[in-house]
């Protein structure tokens, strides 16, 4: 009977290898909780395994397979896992896993398991940036200008109405094509619009060429059940890796307007999404918050939250096995959390990308940087109680940079590209 309880698990987290994962797990783990962390093959190497599996509430490491090959095995993996272990609930937080768990949602209900994904016409919606920007539109909500995007011809149009720089996007980012979430980029010229555009037609989706917005960037999360909002967080990412539309580094929790949270609140209850959700912003030059993107799942910015008070996770656990979840109307503001070892690429790719947009300075690098010391009492990934998950994190950073420092000779061969440098940091994460 000892073992027997032994083997059974309270939540599945997947995609290990995120933060969101690690946080989660600590999260619902100090619920007393018993948690099993799963990530595909593929997704990490030997000797670099997802950090969170160092961490004290992680009960049970379990190793799947690679979903970007098969699909069908990933999910068949997951589902015996939860029969054999009886798991009561299955936390996504990757936009690859949550596409192909959709899927099987009608295997988890048969099994007693709540499967944290979106309702389907929600998810489709939300998923698609264009499909988003029509929602938003007809609801009067601003997003930048943008224009479809298959040729040379378009990307004229699209020069002609907004004029270099702009950001080139896929309008889903992730599409089974490619082996992770596609990040937008930014284009300065004809040449680097038509290299994006290319590379992003291979995922077999829509390409969008988007008015360039270099704003604040504003991150509001929501946790909604059976369509009501019962909680919101927001906060305004300082910077991001890569610099334009990556994830945040440093972020400082803020007040909304009720306008604005009006507005988001209106837009994701339209769609039809629940459970945790994230709207994105992003300001134009006179301070107007133009609609980015909706991710329906946990946010990267879930650590600000946290430290703000608002526990998503342990609400996802709540409504998932019917217990009252406690609305939270209110969060403090000036809350500051930090990546440092995403603060550490920021700082590389910024001088090295010096003059191009959402970069500054290499003196100015630096200050941001080191002074951030002085400003920010939290970190990810840091927490005395669990300090196994920062050790391995910084020794990969550490292995990440060397790597980068290698890579600067092929960057001076290149011609200081900036192209080039991006593309070999990338691989290098």
């Amino acid at each position: 009977m000892a073992q027997e309880k032994l083997d059974r698990y309270d939540v599945l987290i997947l995609d290990s290898i995120s933060k969101i994962a690690l946080t989660s797990a600590r999260s619902l783990g100090r619920a007393g909780l018993r948690i099993a962390l799963g990530e595909a093959d593929g997704q990490y190497t030997e000797g670099h395994e997802p950090p969170s599996w160092r961490s004290r509430y992680c009960s049970r490491i379990v190793k799947l397979p690679d979903y970007t090959s098969d699909a069908t095995a990933f999910a068949d993996a997951v589902v015996s896992f939860v029969r054999e272990h009886g798991v009561r609930l299955v936390l996504p937080s990757g936009d690859a896993t949550i596409a192909i768990l959709a899927q099987h949602r009608a295997r988890f209900a048969e099994l007693g398991c709540a499967l944290h994904v979106a309702p389907d016409d929600a998810l489709e919606i939300a998923t698609d940036k264009m499909r988003t920007l029509e929602v938003a539109a007809k609801l009067g909500i601003e997003y930048p200008k943008s224009v479809t995007v298959a040729n040379v011809e378009d990307l004229r149009a699209a020069e002609a109405q907004f004029g270099y720089p702009f950001v080139v996007k896929p309008s889903i980012s992730w599409t089974g094509q490619v082996a992770e979430r596609v990040h937008p980029t930014e284009v300065i010229n004809e040449e680097e619009a038509v290299k994006a555009t290319d590379s992003f037609l291979l995922t077999g989706c829509e390409v969008i060429a988007q008015q360039l917005a270099s704003g604040d960037r504003i991150s509001i999360s929501f946790f909604i059940h059976k369509g009501e909002v019962l909680a919101h967080a927001a906060c305004t990412a300082l910077r991001t890796t890569p610099p334009l539309g990556g994830v945040s580094v440093q972020r400082v929790s803020i007040p909304v307007s009720g306008e604005l949270l009006q507005a988001s609140e209106n837009l994701v209850t339209t769609i039809g999404l629940e459970g945790a959700v994230e709207v994105e912003y992003r300001c134009d030059a006179k301070g107007n918050p133009l609609l980015m993107e909706i991710n329906p799942r946990l946010a990267g910015t879930l650590e600000n939250a946290m430290h703000t008070g608002v526990n998503f996770p342990l609400m996802i656990w709540q409504a998932a096995i019917g217990e009252p979840v406690k609305p939270v109307r209110s969060y403090p503001a000036g809350v500051r959390t930090r990546w440092l070892s995403g603060d550490m690429r920021w700082a590389w790719d910024s001088i090295f990308q010096y003059g191009r947009p959402d970069t500054v300075s290499p003196a100015k690098s630096v200050w941001t940087f080191t002074s951030e010391f002085f400003r920010t009492r939290y970190y990810d990934y840091v927490d005395l109680r669990d300090m196994k998950p920062a050790v391995a994190e910084m020794r990969d950073t550490v292995g990440v940079i060397y790597q980068q420092w290698a890579n600067r000779k092929q960057w001076k061969e290149a011609g200081g590209s900036a192209i080039y440098i991006s593309e070999a940091n990338e691989k290098s994460k």
